[in-house]
C-alpha cells in the first residue's frame, strides 16, 4: 500500500465507499476503486464489510419489496373487525390505526387518540389528536371513532371482539375531537383494550373493504384476496416522515421450506413466521438478517380435574415436574422460547414475576 493505508483512511472514506455502495456498485467496483487508491484487496474487503453492514443498518428513504407470511385465504379481508389470519393482521397495521397501541414491553401508548382520561375507570373520555387525514383526504373525527366502536356491538358485523365491546354501554360523540365511553363497570384496561388490532378505526358509514380507507402509513392499491396486496406510502401520514419503503408487495407462502428458499433465491425480500430449525439455518447465511421477537404465545398442557387422573390429589403437581423443559426449549424450539413457570403471563408482559422460578426436570 502506497497511498490510503487503514492508518489514514478517515470516516470522509467510508462515507465515499458508502455512497457507492447505495448507487448500485458491485463489489468488484469498489474493490477496483479501492487499489486504485493504494488499498491493499485484504484490507479493502474489510472496508467494504464494514460500509456494507453501516448501510445496512442506516434506515434509506425509498424502495420497494416483496414480503411473505404464512397464513392466506380467499377469507383474507381488509375489514379490522373480522380479522383472524396474519395477513390480516399485517395489512391492517398498514393501513389503518387505533387509538392506543402496545409499545416494546407491552406499554400503552397514545396514538389516534391524544388522551383517554376518566375519574372512575368506568366513564371515560377520548380526546383525538388533530389535524389526522384518511386516504381519501377527509380529517379524523369524533364521528368516525363513534362508528367505529359501535360497529362492533353490531351482531350482523360478525366482529371478532363483540363480546369485549359488549362492555361499552354508551359511545358518544361530545365534540369533533371528544368522545365519552361509558362502561357496564369498571375497568382500567380499556386502553390497552383499545389496542387490539380489531379495534382500528374506520371511516364514518364505511361498508366497502374491497380497499382500505384508513389513516395508515401506507395506502391500499391492490387487494386480491388469498391472492396478494400492493401497498403505497402514505404521504400525509400523521407520524411525519416515519415511513421509509415506496411500496411493498404482501402474499402469503404457506410452507416454510419454501418460504425460505424464496428469501435465499432473492424472489422476497422478507419473510415472516420462520421456523425455529431454519431460523438458526439462516443466521450463517451473510445475506440475511434475522429478527426475532418474543410473542405472548405459550404451549400448555391441560388437565380435566373433574376425571381420572386428573382428579387424583397430587397429579397436577407432578405433571410439572415430569416434563423436561430445557429438552423441549433446546430440541423443539433450537433455543428459540423461554420456559414458562406455569402460568401464561410471558416475560415479554409487563405482569410478568420473574420471581416465580419454573420447576426443575424431576422424574
Amino acid at each position: 500500500m502506497t497511498k490510503n493505508t487503514p492508518n489514514n483512511w478517515t470516516s470522509r472514506d467510508d462515507a465515499m465507499v458508502e455512497g457507492m455502495i447505495r448507487r448500485g456498485a458491485s463489489r468488484r467496483e469498489l474493490l477496483k476503486m479501492l487499489m486504485a487508491s493504494g488499498v491493499g484487496m485484504a484490507v479493502g474487503s474489510s472496508l467494504l464489510t464494514r460500509a456494507t453492514q453501516a448501510v445496512a443498518a442506516t434506515p434509506v428513504f425509498g424502495g420497494s419489496i416483496k414480503a411473505a407470511g404464512w397464513s392466506s385465504s380467499t377469507a383474507d379481508t381488509l375489514d379490522p373487525a373480522k380479522a383472524s389470519l396474519s395477513t390480516d393482521y399485517v395489512r391492517c397495521c398498514s393501513f389503518y390505526n387505533r387509538l392506543t397501541f402496545l409499545a416494546e414491553g407491552g406499554v400503552t401508548e397514545m396514538e389516534l387518540a391524544e388522551s383517554l382520561s376518566t375519574d372512575d375507570a368506568q366513564t371515560w373520555e377520548i380526546k383525538l389528536k388533530s389535524g389526522v387525514e384518511f386516504h381519501d383526504g377527509s380529517t379524523l373525527t369524533a364521528d368516525d371513532v363513534v362508528f367505529s366502536l359501535k360497529r362492533h356491538l353490531d351482531e350482523a358485523v360478525g366482529s371478532k371482539v363483540n363480546s369485549i365491546a359488549k362492555q361499552m354501554t354508551e359511545i358518544t360523540k361530545l365534540d369533533d375531537t371528544t368522545v365519552k365511553v361509558v362502561l357496564a363497570a369498571p375497568n382500567a384496561d380499556l386502553p390497552t383494550i383499545l389496542a387490539l388490532h380489531h379495534f382500528m378505526i374506520i371511516k364514518d358509514g364505511t361498508t366497502d373493504f374491497t380497499t382500505a380507507n384508513g389513516t395508515g402509513p401506507f395506502i391500499c392499491e391492490v387487494f386480491e384476496p388469498g391472492v396478494r396486496s400492493v401497498a403505497v406510502k402514505n404521504p400525509n401520514y400523521f407520524k411525519g416522515n416515519t415511513v421509509y419503503l415506496d411500496s411493498y408487495e404482501y402474499f402469503a407462502i404457506p410452507d416454510n421450506n419454501a418460504r425460505v428458499n424464496a428469501l435465499l433465491s432473492g424472489d422476497i425480500q422478507v419473510a415472516a413466521a420462520v421456523n425455529a430449525r431454519s431460523l438458526r439455518m439462516l443466521e450463517g447465511q451473510p445475506s440475511v438478517a434475522t429478527s426475532i421477537t418474543t410473542s405472548g404465545n405459550y404451549t400448555n398442557l391441560n388437565i380435566r380435574k373433574d376425571l381420572d387422573p386428573g382428579m387424583k390429589e397430587g397429579f397436577i403437581e407432578g405433571m410439572k415436574y415430569l416434563i423436561n423443559r430445557e429438552a423441549i426449549q433446546k430440541s423443539v424450539f433450537r433455543g428459540l422460547a423461554e420456559i414458562g413457570n406455569d402460568q401464561p403471563v410471558s416475560a415479554a408482559n409487563k405482569y410478568h414475576n420473574p420471581n416465580i422460578a419454573p420447576k426443575a426436570y424431576d422424574p
